[in-house]
């Protein structure tokens, strides 16, 4: 299949390299695909270090952090090829991605917006109500910035509108992708998704280091909202204290099996790596 120009474009901030190297060399042992350019978007200072093991083409970085939102309208800008893949810095990838295929299905159909991996595999039945053909549907929650390949146009002029709309921080209302996926829906602009079938294609290995939502909303490209936007029902008295009891015996575990378990040690660090960016992030 032709190599169509297509670039790679990781997203990352403040206090996730360890996330980011993780999620390059596994995106990188599963696709082999030869990028006309790499494109590292930076929100904050990171680590040189990192910069060094990915070796970009062109780095666009805000030295305070500026929201995702930011970050992303940045970055469009340097983005001179028909497609990219978009790639945050916390996935992990169990198969190869076949960016070659999905260029050449983007390219036969000017209407998508994007093609979206699955974090689920297989694809539950509520996401298969819109069939296309083989392995692809129609996304049944518009677009997502799960790792995809982009149709460059689209995603641009999906960013000129929203800098233009109305601002916002409403969860499942106001964020860039709830914007986004109304635009494309109004204007009949199409996000597909890849079933994995049988098995799973990518999993998300950033939960714990999740960003505050309020980097994501629409309103962070003028003024972030500064108190934090709970993404669950805000708990009671009694649920806090049965979250206290449980952190005490869920670190006593942790604290005894990190001198075993390489595995826990780890998970440990990033729990250590996340409190110190709380701080920051709020």
């Amino acid at each position: 299949m032709t190599d169509f120009p297509v670039s790679l474009v990781i997203f990352t901030c403040t206090g996730r390299e360890h996330l980011l190297r993780e999620s390059f060399a596994s995106f990188k042992a599963a696709c082999d695909y030869p990028f006309l350019k790499t494109i590292l978007a930076i929100d904050g200072q990171i680590n040189p270090a990192v910069i060094d093991d990915i070796k970009p083409d062109l780095i666009v970085q805000s030295p305070e952090r500026k929201g995702y939102v930011n970050s992303i309208m940045r970055t469009l800008n340097n983005i001179d090829t028909d497609y990219y893949f978009w790639l945050e810095d916390d996935w992990k990838f169990h198969e190869k991605v076949d960016i070659g295929r999905f260029a050449g299905l983007m390219e036969k159909n000017k209407d998508w917006a994007e093609m979206i991996l699955s974090k689920f595999g297989p694809l539950p039945p509520e996401f298969k109500v819109q069939p296309i053909e083989g392995d692809l549907y129609y996304s049944t929650f518009g677009f997502s910035a799960n790792p995809c390949l982009c149709n460059t146009q689209h995603v641009k002029r999906g960013f000129r509108l929203l800098n233009d709309a109305p601002k916002g921080d409403k969860l499942g209302f106001d964020g860039f992708e709830n914007f986004l996926a109304r635009t494309f829906d109004a204007e009949n602009i199409k996000c597909v998704i890849v079933d994995p079938v049988d098995h799973l294609s990518i999993s998300h290995e950033g939960y714990l280091e999740s960003t505050p939502r309020n980097w994501h909303m629409t309103n962070s490209l003028e003024s972030r909202t500064k108190e934090h936007l709970l993404t669950m029902e805000t708990p009671s008295f009694f649920r806090r204290a049965l979250m206290a009891v449980k952190l005490c015996g869920a670190f006593l575990k942790l604290f005894f099996t990190q001198f075993f378990s390489d595995k826990v040690y780890e998970l440990c660090f990033r729990i250590i790596a996340s409190v110190k960016t709380i701080n920051k992030d709020e």
